[in-house]
């Protein structure tokens, strides 16, 4: 086929490693994503003064798949072993890793080579006799595909994919929890707190000082993660309320009032961690040509939506091998 013949709805990991594997089956995908980069919750927000890594906050690498690209990843400078000063084991800390000099470098990585239409916000997808239309929220079509994949959080999907397959139900029977993230700078740098920490708060169960982490240009610049329940009972909550009381915590944690913040700011993720994974790869109808993928298949972790992406590019590609057309199951 002369055009892509697959559209992948996202490029977050999962997206960006089945739109991968299907390029490297000879099939060309056209990947949409609604941001301005790659990557979602693998995000960096820039300011003048500092960078923060406000979503996900580090990866590992166990399975060979994954850790065959993070060896490639590391060789060229992309990623680097993150060994913070937190309590824990020597071995956990060994084994973290994050992007250089944001966690974006890996997604930017793995995007590299493929047809990537950023800012499209795909709403809604229609199957006709030429195959799926994707609209998007320009009123733009995207048309003529043999297959969609929908590389998005669970409850996303599901609301795209309802009319169209009973996979939907799967899809949409999968909670994914909010996260509201605050991030802070401070002048001096804050004695006696470390690196990083799993505190057992039941408001702030996580902090990390970003400057720790290599490649970063900020010593302290300081992310602070709310829990889930939390972020969901004060998910319409003003962001300046947010802050205080994120910031409040952490001086409890510190044991100590903190000075004021040079810089303060907050991030509401919507869709920030699964609570109940399918437990299953991927999802894919092959009667109707469309699947489902993301950490929210396996578990909440980074690899997980590789691992995910990876697994239906490769039903996919295996479904075009056997229908020997050059056309996907599904297509006209």
């Amino acid at each position: 086929m002369n055009s892509p013949s697959v559209a992948v709805v996202g490029a977050g990991l999962a997206g960006l490693a089945c739109a991968r594997r299907l390029q490297q089956a000879g099939i060309q995908p056209r990947v949409f994503e609604s941001q301005r980069a790659p990557g979602g919750r693998m995000a960096t927000r820039r300011y003048q003064a500092a960078t923060f890594d406000h979503g996900a906050q580090y990866f590992t690498a166990t399975g060979a798949g994954f850790r065959q690209v993070i060896e490639q990843a590391s060789a060229a400078g992309i990623v680097g072993r993150w060994r913070p000063d937190w309590p824990g084991g020597e071995q956990e800390r060994k084994d973290l890793w994050v992007g250089l000099p944001g966690m974006g470098a890996l997604p930017r990585r793995l995007a590299d080579g493929l047809d990537v239409e950023y800012g499209v916000r795909i709403v809604r997808i229609e199957h006709a006799r030429r195959g799926w239309t994707l609209q998007d929220d320009r009123g733009a079509a995207h048309a003529d595909f043999a297959a969609v994949v929908l590389a998005l959080p669970a409850p996303v999907a599901a609301v795209l994919a309802a009319p169209h397959t009973p996979l939907a139900a799967r899809a949409h029977a999968v909670r994914m929890a909010p996260c509201w993230a605050v991030m802070a700078t401070y002048v001096e740098p804050l004695e006696r707190l470390p690196d990083a920490s799993f505190t057992g708060d039941a408001v702030l169960p996580w902090f990390a000082r970003n400057g720790s982490k290599p490649g970063r240009d900020a010593p302290q610049a300081w992310v602070l993660h709310a829990s889930a329940e939390w972020s969901r009972r004060e998910f319409d909550s003003a962001p300046e309320r947010i802050q205080r009381t994120l910031l409040e915590r952490f001086a409890a944690q510190a044991g100590r009032s903190l000075p004021r913040p040079a810089l303060v700011d907050s991030h509401r993720w919507r869709h920030a961690r699964v609570e109940n994974p399918l437990g299953e790869p991927c999802l894919y109808d092959r009667a109707a040509g469309i699947g489902f993928c993301g950490d929210w298949c396996l578990d909440a972790r980074i690899e997980a939506a590789f691992q995910s992406g990876d697994a239906l590019g490769a039903e996919l590609a295996q479904a075009r091998g056997r229908e020997g057309s050059g056309k996907m199951r599904g297509s006209p």
